[in-house]
């Protein structure tokens, strides 16, 4: 059995250690109450550095990744991001933009974002993007908050949230997180959405379905404009998760099958780092009817072209006219 970091330790070994002969040991009690201070040692092992170093490096080598192989089914944190893209993520400009620093400071980062959003909004065939979401589930749990909003600015009351039982397993934590109330819809003995189920399942309660399309399954919804005009038929919105959204890149657009919310991963089909190689990204689309109720601040162009990177405010009402319109038929 391979030594374990704790079989290597010996008492009084440590790492190297810097110290300024200017300035004594700190004592925590000078700076914490007494409460949150530790009065027992916590039995980390006392090992030399280099022996921790060999030690994450055997550990580094015994772990699977995209660098030893293929790993086909695609985890989240499995995905190939090329590593030019690495350089990229920690130049100055991205790394050490702060949310406080000037506004006269941020045009470049403002422009490229701008571009951005509209280059996945046309991928994806959605009219509006935003890239505030931090993660994937987050982008679910933004659109499921843009669906609840446009809801109520309708006066309607719904309260049931539709997920087929081969969608992301993010989905119905999404939807309870939201404020729904979860159900299931099963699917067939192919691996599809049950369309018997599904009709069976919509009334005036269900406010959205989400479907995943391709599915976890791997298998694409071949009934998906079949299962859009009955959401929509319903009053109901279907809400994509772009989870698999590579095996459609280039192919077909969840825009054009009747999607009004698609959140997108983009550790998984843009290649950007993701968990320890860099922060998450969850981006969300909308058809224009939701187009009011995207978070704020939203960066924008005047009429006449001239960018002038337009922020909303907090406080600030919708941006447009559609609160009240409904989405457009699939099909």
């Amino acid at each position: 059995m391979k030594e374990t970091i704790f079989d290597l330790s010996r008492p009084g070994v440590s790492g190297a250690g810097l110290q300024d002969p200017e300035f004594g040991a700190l004592d925590p009690s000078d700076w914490f109450d007494a409460e949150p201070l530790r009065t027992e040692p916590i039995g980390l092992p006392e090992v030399s550095e280099i022996e921790l170093v060999r030690h994450y490096t055997a550990l580094g080598r015994r772990a699977y990744g995209v660098d030893d192989g293929s790993y086909p089914l695609g985890s989240c944190t499995m995905k190939y991001n090329p590593k030019r893209h690495e350089p990229l993520a920690s130049l100055s400009g991205f790394a050490h933009a702060h949310p406080r620093q000037p506004e006269s400071t941020l045009p470049g980062l403002w422009e490229l974002l701008f571009h951005l959003a509209e280059h996945l909004a046309e991928i994806s065939g959605m009219d509006h993007v935003t890239l505030q979401p931090a993660a994937g589930a987050h982008g679910e749990l933004t659109g499921l908050l843009m669906t609840r909003a446009w809801f109520e600015s309708r006066g309607i009351e719904r309260d049931v949230v539709l997920v087929q039982d081969s969608a992301h397993g993010t989905n119905p934590a999404s939807a309870s997180m939201a404020g729904y109330r979860c159900e299931m819809i099963r699917t067939t003995p192919e691996g599809l959405t049950d369309l018997d189920a599904l009709e069976a399942a919509l009334d005036d309660s269900v406010a959205a379905v989400m479907l995943t399309n391709p599915s976890t399954f791997g298998l694409f919804e071949k009934n998906i404009q079949e299962i859009a005009e009955r959401v929509h038929d319903n009053g109901s919105l279907l809400i994509g998760d772009g989870a698999n959204m590579n095996s459609l890149m280039g192919i077909v657009r969840p825009g054009d099958m009747g999607v009004d919310v698609l959140q997108l991963n983009t550790h998984k089909t843009f290649s950007t780092p993701h968990l320890s190689g860099g922060a998450g990204a969850g981006p969300c689309g909308v058809k224009a009817f939701l187009e009011p109720f995207l978070p704020i601040p939203v960066i924008r162009r005047d009429a006449r072209g001239v960018d002038r990177r337009g922020i909303m405010p907090s406080d600030a009402t919708p941006r447009s006219q559609g609160a009240g319109e409904a989405p457009p038929r699939a099909g």
